[in-house]
């Protein structure tokens, strides 16, 4: 007998690169093993940023220029196995970011599920109940 595939889910309003944002649509920001690494870095560099900055009492017009020339470091020294280069994205210009979230760390798509819905644009106006 011959073993049943199921329908593939790219169609899903909850697929993205053959990764599945259903449970992130559910909660977003819930699960931070889905965050961006890189990201997650940068945000905690920039909060220790500005502890010191308030320690040391660095003035609002001279923080910018400092953390102009740290984040410059900071971001040079950035490493993550799945990095891939998109121009047209946002910093920090990888194909798997989305919003924040690393695709790669998202659940694969099974396909087909009992949480497939079309997306918003692609519904009929029966569908939108």
């Amino acid at each position: 007998m011959a073993d049943i595939l199921p329908m593939p889910g790219a169609l899903c309003r909850h697929h993205t690169m053959g990764r599945c944002l259903y449970e992130e649509h559910l909660n977003p920001g819930y699960s931070l093993a889905w965050r961006c690494r890189v990201l997650m870095r940068w945000e905690s560099a920039f909060d220790d940023f500005l502890v010191r900055a308030e320690l040391f009492g660095v003035g609002q017009d001279v923080a910018p220029d400092l953390w102009e020339r740290r984040f410059e470091r900071v971001a040079r020294s950035f490493d993550c196995e799945g990095y891939a280069l998109c121009r047209e994205a946002e910093s920090p210009a990888c194909a798997h970011v989305c919003e924040g979230i690393c695709r790669l760390a998202l659940p694969v798509c099974e396909g087909r599920c009992r949480h497939f819905q079309l997306p918003e644009a692609n519904r009929e106006p029966s569908q939108s109940k």
